[in-house]
């Protein structure tokens, strides 16, 4: 399984995103390709801010099954749930998003993999540092391919 801490899947992602155009159509979903990047930026901002202090209530039902679904098989579903705080309708320019991603997406890999090991995730609890690079990952994935990219 890919993990963003791993020099080609780092590589892969940013060659992906560059190629990504501002008109690039979408598969499925409400967001143009401003949003779906501004969108992966809140999340992978989330991650670099304190690890939240608790889990939250839904975790405690579905972790196990979701954390198969997400960071081991990378299923993430079309027109999916989105957390109220990651809905994203209206973004600025496409590149100024894409950059902001890029300097995410180094701040993550710079902090290391000392940093995410057994760090908590308010869903899916605690994570090894190559949970956390594999989710990574697969949400960049996820919404990489929705604009068939």
């Amino acid at each position: 399984m890919k993990s963003l801490f791993e020099d080609s899947t780092y590589q892969e992602i940013i060659e992906r995103l560059e190629r990504l155009k501002h008109d690039a159509p979408s598969q499925w979903g409400k967001m143009d390709a401003a949003c779906m990047v501004k969108h992966c930026n809140l999340v992978l901002s989330a991650s670099l801010g304190p690890a939240p202090r608790k889990r939250a209530l839904m975790s405690y039902l579905f972790r196990k099954v979701a954390k198969k679904q997400y960071v081991y098989r990378s299923l993430y579903k079309k027109n999916g749930y989105t957390a109220p705080n990651f809905i994203v309708t209206k973004s600025g320019e496409i590149d100024n998003e894409r950059q902001a991603l890029i300097q995410k997406i180094d701040q993550f890999r710079k902090a290391g993999e000392e940093v995410y090991d057994n760090r908590l995730h308010a869903f899916f609890g605690r994570l090894t540092a190559q949970e956390w690079g594999m989710l990574q990952y697969n949400h960049l994935n996820h919404h990489f391919t929705q604009f068939g990219h």
